[in-house]
């Protein structure tokens, strides 16, 4: 009897280790534990991600712009702010429009927004190109508006004008000497206020901003592929610094009027990632939880929170073993591996920029 009593329990000892680690009985038991109530000097804090406008002593911050990619933001030669979104149309065939982009291929049917703001953040003009299948290519090269596959360029950044204005086509017909398409080439890489190459199989293309005017060059000489490597300006438009969110090689302390103050964990999940080719499956667990944090904007304190989730994996162990206040603690850590939030101003402005994804844009302007 003793014996089958020691059986059983063995069985029953096996099944808890075995539900504990494969059932969900170590998460629920968890769950159950975190019975940390949230402490009352947080629970005015407003959340950032609500449409709403937030007013913060003499400033408001409001949700203005959302977008289907990242969007771009730079400030112009003239002193004001440019901002790009974009969307899926909503007013051409969506029959065409459904099916474009489909495994993973080039989405082409677009309507992509520009916006141009005064020092005060007021928007004084927008213009609006739809990319089609045939036509998808204006991108931001300085104050320009430049389609480098269609050959023309738009001076709206600077004037206000859409019209659209040919560049200085050069040796299209390839007939240049080898001594010709390298000197030239080595005056663009020297002198060019902007350049991008494309390396296609039988010839290389230039575009280049030069004097005052936009050239394509075209040569079928084997040039340094150095220019060939240089990122493409119409793609990186960011005040905050950084390129997007999967770059976070922000500064140490990069933002001091920004503090995280406290993380309030709510449930834990666990995931378990499946392994291709018969490999072995992982499993990890997460808190989710909110954060919340001050941002600070000339006196005035904006006390908001927002959705985060530490994985216990890797290098974000620290932030899942970290609860309550002790996330102070790892501020310049936190804005280095999760940009939870991201925040520009200039003395030029009398406005700043906010966002906690790449998709939104903040602006936080003075009441007046």
């Amino acid at each position: 009897m003793k014996k089958i009593s020691l059986i059983i329990g063995a069985v029953l000892l096996l099944a808890v280790v075995l539900f504990y680690n494969f059932g969900g009985l170590d998460v629920y038991l968890l769950n159950k534990m975190n019975r940390s109530a949230l402490p009352e000097k947080y629970k005015s804090y407003q959340n950032i991600d609500s449409t709403k406008s937030i007013t913060f002593g003499h400033h408001e911050i409001k949700l203005m712009w959302e977008s289907y990619t990242p969007i771009q933001h730079f400030i112009s030669s003239e002193g004001n702010v440019i901002v790009v979104t974009n969307e899926i149309p909503k007013d051409r065939n969506q029959k065409e429009v459904g099916t474009d982009g489909e495994m993973g291929s080039t989405r082409f049917y677009m309507d992509y927004h520009f916006y141009k703001l005064d020092k005060d953040g007021n928007i004084i003009d927008r213009y609006t190109y739809k990319s089609t299948r045939g036509n998808w290519n204006e991108l931001l090269f300085g104050d320009f508006i430049v389609n480098y596959n269609k050959r023309y360029y738009k001076t709206w950044i600077k004037d206000g004008d859409t019209i659209r204005k040919p560049m200085i086509a050069q040796n299209e017909d390839l007939k240049w000497s080898e001594e010709e398409q390298k000197n030239q080439y080595y005056k663009i890489v020297e002198n060019a206020d902007d350049y991008f190459g494309e390396n296609n199989r039988d010839e290389e293309r230039i575009t280049y901003y030069m004097n005052g005017k936009w050239y394509q060059w075209y040569t079928n000489v084997k040039l340094s592929s150095g220019i060939y490597g240089r990122v493409n300006p119409g793609y990186n438009n960011n005040l905050f610094g950084v390129e997007d969110f999967g770059r976070r090689e922000l500064d140490p302390n990069r933002f001091p009027n920004i503090m995280p103050v406290y993380f309030q964990r709510t449930e834990l999940n666990k995931f378990t990632s499946s392994a291709s080719g018969g490999g072995i499956s992982n499993t990890s667990k997460s808190w989710d939880g909110d954060l919340y944090c001050q941002l600070l904007v000339q006196g005035d304190t904006l006390k908001f929170k927002k959705a985060m989730f530490f994985n216990e994996n890797y290098t974000t162990e620290k932030f899942y073993n970290t609860k309550g206040k002790d996330i102070q603690k790892l501020k310049a850590e936190l804005e280095k591996e999760y940009a939870p939030y991201l925040f520009f101003s200039d003395k030029s402005l009398n406005f700043q920029l906010f966002t906690t994804n790449q998709n939104k844009l903040y602006i936080i302007k003075p009441i007046k």
